[in-house]
């Protein structure tokens, strides 16, 4: 009675093993596995069997595997600044986004890595497979190419008016559907900030944390803010071929989002 206990013991855990999504899960499955089969050849009156399935299957391949699951490959992250979302500060990088990358990096046992790129290139890099992650204040858009995400950080869009002229707008990001048919598209938003300071546009729409740095940096002292109705949701772009990191982001989003760890994050580094 016992030895078939202990078969089906082994099996359900060999199945434990082979299904989880976490790799450290699944080392931990098949090191209980290997104690498993080791007490049922004890069972079955072979000891000397069990001793080398304890000491090998056990002992010796669950180190070589846990060794193996801390170089499982890096998780190249393509950024642009964005305060407080993601920013250097001296040396170091710091923001939501990045607490939330560091934490995601750990999860999934993988070495973070960051370039800073010009905003324009990031969903480039993204859709190629050069980086894994895009990240610095993205907005969802179904034309960009790539995956979104859940969204992360509310936002709304906001209409600054500094003179006269036509509206200009980030391609791809929301604002663009408020331009009309003189409106201008740029790559960027720094891009958008120099065009508006230039008198290139009399008007710019962008996302309230945007403008909120503009405000920081005081570009466009005496400009007109109004805020534009319905809500928008920073995420992080993916590549949309890498399936395995989309269910993963996806099931470590949740978890964060069930402890309340996310919401404790938001109102750490956004107030």
């Amino acid at each position: 009675m016992m030895a078939v206990l202990l078969s089906a013991l082994a099996f359900g855990l060999a199945v434990f093993a082979l299904t989880r999504k976490r790799l450290l899960w699944g080392v931990i499955g098949v090191g209980v596995h290997s104690l498993v089969l080791a007490a049922l050849y004890l069972v079955l009156a072979a000891p000397d069997v069990a001793l080398t399935e304890a000491a090998i299957g056990f002992g010796l391949v669950t180190f070589v595997y846990l060794l193996a699951l801390r170089r499982t490959g890096k998780l190249v992250v393509a950024a642009s600044p964005l305060y407080p979302l993601l920013y250097a500060e001296g040396e170091r990088v710091a923001g939501l986004e990045w607490e939330i990358l560091e934490r995601f990096a750990r999860w999934c046992h993988r070495d973070l890595e960051l370039i800073w790129v010009p905003r324009a290139e990031i969903l480039r890099l993204v859709r190629s497979g050069e980086a894994h992650v895009g990240a610095g204040g993205f907005l969802p858009n179904p034309h960009d190419g790539v995956v979104y995400t859940q969204g992360l950080v509310p936002t709304r869009l906001v209409r600054v008016r500094l003179g006269g002229g036509p509206i200009g707008a980030v391609v791809g990001e929301p604002g663009a559907s408020w331009l009309g048919s003189d409106g201008k598209l740029f790559e960027d938003a720094d891009e958008l900030a120099r065009a508006l300071s230039r008198g290139e546009v009399g008007e710019a729409v962008t996302d309230l944390l945007r403008w909120r740095e503009w405000e920081t940096r005081d570009l466009f002292s005496g400009a007109e803010a109004t805020l534009l109705p319905g809500e928008h949701r920073f995420a992080f772009a993916l590549n949309p071929e890498d399936e395995e990191l989309r269910e993963s982001f996806a099931e470590f989003l949740g978890e964060l989002e069930r402890r309340g760890e996310l919401s404790e994050l938001i109102r750490r580094h956004l107030g």
